[in-house]
């Protein structure tokens, strides 16, 4: 499960810690298989927990050494606890509302955390181009912190026509388009933000699709932002 292809053969994924494992079992996600360090049940309420979703999901459950957990599990210093689920499959017509798009985003940590900001904000789910990281990649899981189990998800190389039509496509730019202080709220929801990788902004493919460009004036010198927290403070301007 730690690797790709064999996460897409089998239609699986890894959760990795409590706090995840908490929000997957809240969800519509089905829990396989939980392996535990036997030493974390001594923690108030994991007992019952463990056994609330060996009985809703018929998960199988096991109990094993440190020693097979660390060969379990992706991180250096397992937390004690790794689960493997059943894939979800999203269609256009499960996105609704406000959208995040991530345009090239490779970076698993960054992703996982605009996953959980979409969640924060109350967004309809995301988009994913074809090069960014795969939303399933037990890294993207952890740094959502569960928030990938609760939004559904479309990994595409184009936006559906449906959604493109329905929504105002906004692009994120460095150095260029409108002042944030200039978009007004009105007119422009439900949404669409493109987010891209700090290295090269947003992609020029976009730019042939009706789209209004949006731009995060910098008040210091830094060069860039990271792309998480531009979404997170453009998302406040666009939502409050």
């Amino acid at each position: 499960m730690q690797q790709k292809k064999f996460r897409t053969q089998r239609k699986m994924l890894l959760i990795e810690g409590l706090l995840p494992l908490q929000e997957a079992a809240q969800s519509a996600y089905r829990i396989a298989e939980i392996f535990y360090d036997p030493g974390l049940l001594e923690k108030p309420g994991t007992a019952e927990f463990i056994a609330g979703i060996q009985s809703k999901d018929k998960a199988r459950c096991y109990s094993v050494s440190s020693r097979e957990l660390r060969e379990l599990s992706s991180e250096v210093t397992p937390q004690g606890i790794v689960a493997t689920a059943e894939q979800s499959v999203y269609e256009p017509g499960d996105l609704k509302g406000n959208l995040l798009l991530l345009d090239g985003i490779r970076d698993p940590g960054n992703a996982g955390t605009l996953f959980r900001i979409a969640h924060w904000f109350g967004l309809g789910g995301l988009l994913l181009t074809s090069d960014s990281v795969e939303a399933f990649n037990p890294k993207v899981v952890r740094g959502s912190m569960g928030s990938v189990f609760h939004l559904p998800f479309l990994e595409c190389g184009e936006i559906p026509e449906p959604l493109l039509r329905e929504h105002t496509l906004i692009l994120s730019r460095v150095h260029e388009g409108s002042d944030i202080r200039e978009i007004p709220r009105e007119g422009i929801q439900p949404f669409i933000l493109a987010i891209g990788n700090e290295a090269r902004g947003v992609s020029a493919v976009w730019n042939d699709l009706p789209h209004r460009d949006l731009t995060l004036p910098a008040p210091g010198t830094a060069e860039s932002l990271n792309a998480a927290v531009a979404a997170a403070v453009i998302l406040t301007k666009l939502l409050y």
